[in-house]
């Protein structure tokens, strides 16, 4: 992972309120400084990939209950030294959390959304900062989870208002309504 190459990306991304515009010049500023970003040990934190997962008409959403943190968050993790960039990591993950081989990228490779979440101390390991970069990934493939890195983990897809009820946190829904509307706009621009 070359912190240059996802300033680039960064570069071109344009963000959809200000809370998003916040984030990303936080993401730009703490890449900009001399510490590993991507490195766990990082005390301030460390850049993390997440994968929105949709059905390709937006209809619903694939979501994973986090136990730690008791909430319902999108497919996601750590940067690995092994993955090429942000968007392979949140491929490697969508993949590994769901057990789901197959996934399109309806909008290429650009990112999707970007935002910056406290994590808590937990276990010996000190609060810190998750500057997550976000893709949009749909499917009509269904949750495996024979296949799933945690079999166990509760996982379920919803639609918008479901997802919503189940209590996601504000950053969240703004990236689904953002996924729901483009999905939709794609779809309708497709029909003939």
């Amino acid at each position: 992972m070359n912190r240059e190459e996802l300033l680039e990306d960064l570069s071109d991304y344009a963000p959809g309120d200000a809370w998003e515009s916040e984030s990303l010049e936080w993401i730009r500023r703490f890449l900009a400084e001399p510490a590993d970003p991507f490195a766990r040990e990082n005390p301030e934190g460390h850049i993390t990939a997440s994968a929105l997962v949709a059905r390709p008409d937006g209809s619903a959403f694939l979501l994973l209950h986090h136990r730690r943190l008791g909430r319902w968050l999108q497919p996601g993790g750590h940067v690995e030294s092994t993955d090429a960039s942000a968007y392979d990591a949140a491929l490697r993950e969508a993949r590994e959390e769901t057990g789901i081989a197959a996934f399109e990228a309806p909008f290429g490779r650009a990112i999707f959304d970007v935002d910056v979440h406290g994590i808590p101390e937990r276990r010996g390991e000190p609060a810190h900062f998750h500057f997550d970069v976000r893709y949009l990934f749909t499917t009509a493939g269904e949750i495996d989870r024979a296949a799933a890195e945690d079999s166990e983990r509760p996982m379920e897809w919803r639609s918008f208002e479901d997802a919503l009820a189940s209590g996601v946190d504000a950053s969240l829904t703004r990236a689904l309504e953002k996924a729901r509307m483009m999905l939709a706009s794609a779809v309708q621009g497709a029909r003939p």
